[in-house]
């Protein structure tokens, strides 16, 4: 063999082991990608599981609370231990904030023409500085509207959203009308109810201390109880947090509970997960 045949020869073997190199490397690093897929996407369902489970013993606590406690509710019941602060599990972490959904004026309760709920809504509107005549038309668009599903439903009919910011965090929207729980208004909300600083001061110390506000609570200090609110609740917010590995979801539940004449019962209303993919490693250089 002629030394220019020979070196031909010795680049195309050459060029045969780098190819053959490229493809074994390629099917070692899509094995490795497939690997971390899998790997990503059970760190994902186990993330979502341990979400759900804590939705379970949610709504499992709420369910108890209708038998030991339905004349009210507030965070110093038993059923409140529930609710964890983010703490570390040994691949993630963890953690269930409960809200009470009625802590809130339902802006549902405007479709009836009842001068109550109207008359509070506009002191609360004064309240937050907004409009009277801004107020009288958001309460004739749920009116017209029968009900809203939630606030920003008005912003389509023309509410302007910096009204709406304003009134979020002390107005809301029930799918069943619903009275104000006094346990867990907040201070503002408090004021508008009595129209007396004095006693919305005194009441929110109280409650601070103890937990929870009662009628003998308000007899004590000489205090009517307002007109739409109560001491319970059947409307609930849950927000579950829940980490495993790279993975980390976020799970919105609405609760509904009912306790009258046909029997006592908690149904999920809604859930929403939402569940990004777990962290991409970052690209190689």
């Amino acid at each position: 063999m002629r030394r220019g045949e020979a070196g031909v020869t010795l680049v195309n073997v050459l060029v045969v082991l780098a190819i053959t190199s490229g493809l074994v490397v390629l099917l070692l690093r899509q094995q490795e990608d497939g690997q971390d897929i899998v790997a990503r996407h059970a760190a994902l369902a186990q993330a979502e599981q341990i979400a759900l489970g804590a939705e379970a013993s949610v709504l499992a606590a709420l369910r108890r609370d209708l038998d030991t406690g339905p004349e009210e509710d507030h965070f110093a019941e038993p059923w409140a231990g529930v609710i964890q602060e983010e703490v570390a599990l040994p691949e993630g972490r963890f953690s269930v904030k409960v809200r009470d959904r009625q802590a809130k004026f339902d802006i549902n309760l405007l479709t009836a023409p009842a001068v109550g709920p109207q008359t509070l809504f506009q002191r609360l509107a004064t309240r937050l500085d907004i409009d009277a005549a801004e107020a009288r038309r958001i309460a004739e668009l749920v009116a017209l509207l029968g009900a809203v599903r939630d606030l920003s439903d008005l912003e389509a009919q023309g509410i302007a959203p910096d009204t709406l910011a304003r009134l979020a965090p002390h107005v809301t929207a029930l799918p069943v009308p619903s009275t104000i729980n006094l346990n867990t208004a907040d201070p503002l909300l408090m004021e508008v109810l009595f129209q007396n600083p004095g006693i919305a001061s005194q009441l929110l110390f109280r409650r601070r201390s103890q937990g929870f506000v009662s009628r003998k609570m308000l007899t004590d200090l000489g205090a009517l109880r307002p007109g739409l609110t109560g001491f319970g609740s059947h409307a609930w917010e849950v927000e579950i947090l829940a980490e495993s590995g790279a993975a980390r979801v976020r799970l919105l539940s609405l609760i509904q509970r009912r306790n009258d004449l046909e029997g006592k019962a908690v149904a999920l209303i809604s859930r929403r997960f939402d569940a990004p993919l777990p962290t991409e490693a970052p690209a190689e250089p």
